[in-house]
């Protein structure tokens, strides 16, 4: 069961709205935010970055042209 929480907040002069601190307390420094529509945003947030063998077999990298350099996978991957 997933556990839904739904909360009405100000939209600031400056366009800003407030995410709540106990929403963000596990959170990192960004987070996705997605318009689903018109009406509706959905925002995810970005976990901390983990390291990188976290990641091993998991996912697939095209764009990589030498797998021993760590700051190259780690520019391809975080951006």
């Amino acid at each position: 069961m997933v556990k839904m929480s739904e909360k009405t907040v100000e939209i600031d002069k400056a366009g800003r709205i407030v995410i709540p601190a106990e929403w963000r307390k596990n959170w990192g420094r960004k987070a996705l935010m997605v318009k689903l529509s018109d009406d509706e945003v959905l925002i995810k947030p970005l976990r901390k970055r983990g390291k990188l063998t976290d990641l091993a077999d998991s996912i697939e990298i095209e764009k990589v042209s030498d797998f021993t350099d760590p700051h190259e996978l780690r520019k391809i991957m975080y951006g």
